[in-house]
């Protein structure tokens, strides 16, 4: 008689009761020891696991303080190295079975946020030990070949290998190797990001981001990169996936610490990402009224007597870009087009420019004034000159003063949400990603050091702000709209010419 039998004997010749509890102790055991093949996410995090699929390269899990992000992290990276067999006739099989996980043998980064996390989190806790939960790296010998806990590193019989990185060590020391995962746990330096990217470029790896969004968005002094690829996903980028998780929610933490919690943090700036992991936006935004929910409308026809401003900022190496905006008879602004390169001379961004136009009559042509005066050192003319002979048309230098384009975008954009604003008001086409990336970008520049080290200077940061230069161009001018031909319309066809009529 084998040791199963024997053991099958003994089992049923104990009284119910006694049996019962045996079985009961062994299931502990495995459960214990295989906790992953048991793991049932929570509401939410099942309703995240759906977004999970083969379309997606980076699935991006934000969530707040305990809500179960990081525990649903360590379970898709420890599910993507045992493969989708292991779970096969298991409860957590459900959880698995849609999952892209490739059914090679995966090369998967743990990158912890620094040393003390990767250490005693995400490794010793969520995958060698467990704390509120048993670890999800299952204790058999049948799947794991080996563990270098010194290394962090597990290998297991399938070749599939898992190795924990700290993000403070640098972007240096991520270089090298081909990745079918990563999974990054909280919001580290973009270089460490770019280059985990570039890791999973040739096998089409995928990244797995969990993290409470606390950058500051609008701090300018750290590239929010996460809200960037978020914004990304707001615009229709299909290869990436958000999902949210609410502490509040979470089964995780008990009704009173949630009561606690919620007065701890009622009106903190950062209320949003530690209960809800929503991203923070403490100051620092020049535009802060700025509303997509406002300011952005769906592109139509616009009526063919409503004057057109074309605006430049030029440049001799990057990026150019120049906005189309036309003039309502109340002289309400719409930015209809946006051009927007890099490195390439005046006669090439001329041409581009003048196709987009698509010979449609413009009445106004605006130029940097600082650019368009100086002289350019092969040519010996000034750049308002290459761009009058490039274009061949009537191009002049905008007048905006020290920072009287600056001063006045903000009437416009701060009247579009002001109810009664007598001032007019500016909105933009839907379709136009890099004037949209740049309003919520483009912030007050800080002191980096000295004494007054985090303080204001009081002017703009000078990053994300060619789009928007050129509409301060425009703006200084205050255009007017062609309210004469205005005064022949019909009510019905003024209804139909604008959408700013509240004030008169």
């Amino acid at each position: 008689m084998s040791k199963r039998e024997q053991a099958l004997s003994e089992l049923d010749r104990l009284p119910s009761e006694e049996r019962l509890a045996a079985i009961e102790l062994l299931m502990k055991k495995r459960r214990t020891k295989s906790f992953i093949k048991y793991f049932e996410p929570w509401s939410e995090q099942k309703e995240a696991l759906v977004h999970f699929t083969a379309d997606k390269k980076i699935f991006a899990l934000l969530g707040g303080n305990r809500s179960g992000k990081s525990v649903l992290g360590a379970f898709i990276a420890v599910a993507w190295a045992l493969g989708k067999n292991y779970f096969k006739d298991e409860p957590a099989w459900e959880w698995v079975k849609d999952l892209p996980i490739p059914e090679k043998a995966n090369n998967i980064w743990i990158v912890g946020l620094d040393f003390g996390v990767l250490r005693d989190v995400l490794w010793y806790e969520k995958l060698r030990h467990g704390k509120n939960h048993p670890p999800f790296l299952p204790d058999d010998s049948l799947v794991i070949k080996r563990v270098s806990d010194g290394d962090f590193q597990v290998y297991f019989n399938n070749g599939s290998l898992i190795t924990g990185k700290s993000a403070d060590s640098g972007r240096e020391k991520f270089q090298g190797a081909s990745l079918d995962l990563v999974w990054i746990d909280e919001e580290c330096e973009k270089d460490v990001y770019d280059e985990c990217y570039m890791r999973t470029a040739d096998c089409a790896g995928k990244i797995l981001l969990t993290l409470t969004p606390l950058i500051d968005i609008s701090s300018g002094t750290r590239e929010p990169w996460v809200f960037d690829l978020y914004e990304e996903w707001v615009a229709g980028d299909n290869s990436i996936a958000f999902c949210q998780l609410s502490t509040i929610n979470s089964p995780f933490v008990p009704e009173e610490e949630k009561k606690r919690l919620l007065e701890r943090y009622a009106g903190d700036p950062e209320e949003g990402a530690r209960l809800y992991g929503k991203f923070v936006q403490k100051s620092g935004l020049v535009y802060p009224t700025w509303d997509r929910k406002k300011h952005v409308i769906p592109a139509y026809d616009i009526p063919s007597d409503w004057p057109r401003i074309v605006s430049i900022d030029p440049a001799a190496t990057g990026i150019t870009a120049a906005v189309w905006i036309a003039v309502d008879p109340f002289n309400n602004y719409l930015i209809y087009r946006e051009y927007y390169q890099r490195d390439l001379i005046v006669s090439e961004h001329a041409k581009n420019i003048l196709y987009l136009c698509a010979g449609e009559a413009i009445d106004w042509w605006l130029l940097d004034p600082k650019w368009g005066s100086q002289r350019n050192a092969e040519t010996h003319k000034d750049g308002l000159t290459l761009y009058r002979d490039a274009l061949h048309v009537p191009i002049r230098l905008a007048n905006v003063g020290s920072d009287f384009g600056l001063q006045v975008s903000r009437e416009y954009i701060n009247a579009t949400v002001t109810p009664h604003s007598r001032h007019p008001k500016v909105e933009l086409f839907e379709g136009l990603p890099n004037f949209l990336f740049e309003m919520s970008h483009y912030t007050w520049d800080a002191f980096s050091k000295g004494d007054q080290k985090g303080m204001s200077k009081d002017k703009p940061r000078k990053k994300h702000d060619h789009l928007i230069n050129a509409f301060q161009y425009a703006c200084a001018q205050r255009f007017k709209g062609a309210a004469k031909r205005y005064q022949t319309l019909t009510e019905e066809e003024k209804l139909k010419r604008v959408r700013f009529n509240s004030y008169t």
